[in-house]
């Protein structure tokens, strides 16, 4: 027995003699009647929304994933794909073809997650522990106007877990425990969680531990370097001092140790320490006598090291040698929402809910390498960006729906002697008709607006050989600008076939015309014989598609599907885009058992070909993975759950990362609860 498994083993059989757990609910919820906010700022379900929304709650976490990664989560959803190396615990989000420099608006508890260094992997990650996550909110395209500058892909907010979902009725305190094991790569996660609540008052916090060794692929070859150790913890504290007032405080905190590449196959090689710390401050006021203040305040830091050290030779950098990149993000957020309500008309009863307010960030960027050249591609700098906005959701009984909207943006950038600056207004419109129960048709306009970063502005160097071409700074880089048309039907259905069963689904076609595109380009033969490189405006690209996602709820079974198409064109070339991902179509189905407490399923992902690329080295082959997961509650206290991660040992390579993904990986997993009354 290896001293893994028998780390394992060991560490299953404490958690099962000191603690106790839950399992999930009644596990009946219906995933796209969960409540968003990235669209539009007030709460509503993702299926009532008139955008291409999905949502992800802590319930179908716990019961379909047991995620090593949010890879794993959000390959399931439409329009939605990730970029990262399996190496750095890193992700890129990529939504409707649109990643880095934060064209997708990552969010944690608010926090904008804007880290990025110049690499052959994604310019623009975020760390989160899945563990911590209460609910990932997904809205696609710049419709979401008025959630922050920049989303011209969409938004991507994750929320942690708060109190209440530790926390049973009547409980003033609550621990659970969870381990899991993998036997691909030997991974051993040890969470554990508790959660007090006194009057107005209550606290829930975290601490996590992941560990993994290197990883076989579907080929049964072991992917070099893939092995990390990672470590969070997350506190969170609410209090409610009056009737509708609440004052929330987050505290997150995240280290990961791995091993960074140059490239997929070799390059420099470096012992990497990732450092992540987010502090968030927020208050919130509402209550149902007065409908003029719905209001909230957020404030947040969140800040980002990355040191490495050189660990193989070079003549030009010696071994032990050390850099660091180090991004610290400040930001607000505070809105407010009035409602109005006009009484009745021939339409039905008349309601406006007006939405204004605003929000910036700063990105400071500090980078050193005394040996090498990451500060040249990474260069250091500042970019400030602030936004004002306001909204109109004007709703004629259940028939119609118009929502209007205008977002003011404005950035300064400056690096050296280089400056930057600029603003613009971007408008929406949406309007929504539901001429029958269940049916909901709409349309939307909306534009968006992205300002260059420092790197894209400010990076100026040589390449590392054995490709050394010259990268220019370019000052005179102009924002992006995405005008997007979108049309889409919402669905939404019960007592179908059986009392109580449900269907819900949610269909959108849109055509999104990105002009000013920020690209990576060469611009010169010279010097030869590499010549120069630099990150130029495209005149315009278009993206275009379709999205599909809907599930029917039998409550003893259930299925969904979830669908993905996506083109992408250079408007002045016809050639792609190198961002767009493959088409994908996702089959999720399972049932339910013994009253509920078993649940077991499995989901097969169909991902297509993709070579409509510019360079061969981008294009991937198609591929099925079939994954199987299931679900026991043993007791009040005890869960089991068990994950079969490509059942059939596929060797496959997802687009645009560098690595194969696993192979075969069986995951179990223990949950065990205590609370006191």
């Amino acid at each position: 027995m290896t001293t893994m498994w028998r780390r394992a083993l060991l560490a299953t059989v404490s958690t099962l003699a000191i603690s106790t757990s839950t399992g999930s609910a009644s596990a009946q919820d219906i995933q796209l009647d969960g409540i968003i906010v990235t669209f539009s700022k007030t709460l509503q379900s993702a299926v009532d929304s008139l955008s291409a929304s999905s949502t992800i709650g802590r319930e179908q976490i716990d019961e379909q994933f047991q995620a090593g990664s949010i890879t794993e989560i959000l390959a399931t959803m439409p329009g939605v794909s990730t970029d990262d190396t399996t190496r750095d615990p890193g992700v890129a989000i990529n939504i409707r073809g649109l990643q880095d420099f934060g064209r997708v608006n990552m969010l944690i508890e608010g926090a904008r997650q804007n880290f990025q260094r110049s690499s052959h992997g994604p310019n623009g990650v975020m760390y989160i522990e899945p563990e911590m996550l209460q609910s990932v909110d997904i809205t696609r395209g710049p419709t979401a106007t008025i959630y922050g500058s920049g989303a011209i892909g969409g938004v991507a907010a994750f929320e942690i877990l708060d109190a209440d979902t530790i926390l049973r009725a009547g409980e003033y305190a609550a621990i659970r425990n969870r381990t899991s094991y993998s036997t691909n790569g030997h991974g051993f996660l040890q969470s554990g969680t508790a959660a007090v609540r006194s009057g107005g008052f209550d606290m829930v916090g975290q601490l996590n531990g992941r560990w993994v060794d290197e990883y076989k692929d579907g080929g049964g070859d072991r992917v070099r370097d893939t092995d990390r150790d990672v470590t969070s913890g997350m506190a969170k504290a609410r209090w409610r001092p009056a009737l509708g007032h609440q004052i929330t405080g987050t505290i997150i905190d995240y280290h990961a140790k791995f091993t960074d590449f140059g490239t997929a196959t070799g390059g420099s090689s470096r012992d990497s320490d990732l450092d992540n710390l987010q502090f968030t401050l927020g208050y919130t006021f509402k209550r149902d006598d007065t409908p003029m203040l719905d209001f909230s305040a957020k404030a947040y830091r969140n800040s980002t090291l990355l040191t490495q050290t050189r660990t193989n030779f070079s003549p030009f950098e010696p071994i032990g040698s050390r850099r660091s990149f180090d991004l610290v993000t400040t930001g607000f957020d505070v809105f407010n929402t009035s409602r109005f309500n006009f009484g009745g008309t021939a339409l039905g009863a008349t309601t406006l809910a007006v939405t204004y307010g605003g929000d910036g960030f700063e990105d400071k960027v500090v980078t050193s390498d005394p040996n090498g050249n990451g500060d040249e591609l990474t260069p250091g700098g500042r970019r400030t960006v602030m936004g004002a906005f306001v909204q109109g959701q004007l709703k004629f009984g259940t028939l119609l729906e118009i929502i209007s909207a205008l977002r003011y943006d404005s950035y300064e950038l400056e690096g050296g002697t280089t400056k930057l600056d600029g603003d613009r207004v971007s408008p929406k419109i949406t309007v929504g008709l539901t001429p029958f129960k269940g049916f909901t048709v709409y349309g939307t306009y909306a534009e968006g607006y992205r300002s260059p970063s420092v790197t894209e502005t400010l990076i100026d160097g040589l390449h590392p050989i054995p490709a050394p071409f010259v990268l220019l700074p370019n000052p005179n880089l102009r924002p992006e600008t995405a005008a997007t048309t979108e049309a889409g039907i919402n669905l939404k259905y019960g007592d179908i076939f059986k009392p109580g069963d449900a269907f819900r689904g949610k269909v959108s076609i849109y055509h999104n015309e990105v002009e000013d595109f920020i690209g990576f380009a060469p611009v010169s033969a010279s010097p030869p014989p590499f010549g120069s490189y630099q990150y130029i405006n495209f005149a315009s690209v278009t993206l275009e598609g379709a999205e599909i996602e809907a599930t029917y709820d039998a409550r003893s079974w259930f299925v969904g599907v979830a669908a993905t198409h996506i083109r992408g064109t250079d408007d002045a070339t016809g050639l792609g885009v190198d961002s767009i991902p493959a088409d994908q179509v996702v089959l999720t189905g399972g049932v339910r058992m013994m009253d509920n407490k078993l649940i077991a399923g499995g989901r097969v992902r169909f991902v297509a070909k993709q070579d409509r690329v510019t360079t061969a080295a981008l294009a991937s082959d198609s591929y099925n993975v079939v994954d199987l997961f299931g679900q026991y509650i043993v007791s009040d206290n005890v869960t089991l759950n068990l994950n079969v991660n490509n059942l059939f040992d596929v060797e496959y390579r997802p687009f645009l990362t560098q690595l194969n993904d696993p192979g075969f990986n069986a995951r179990l997993g223990v949950t065990i609860r205590l609370g006191a009354n």
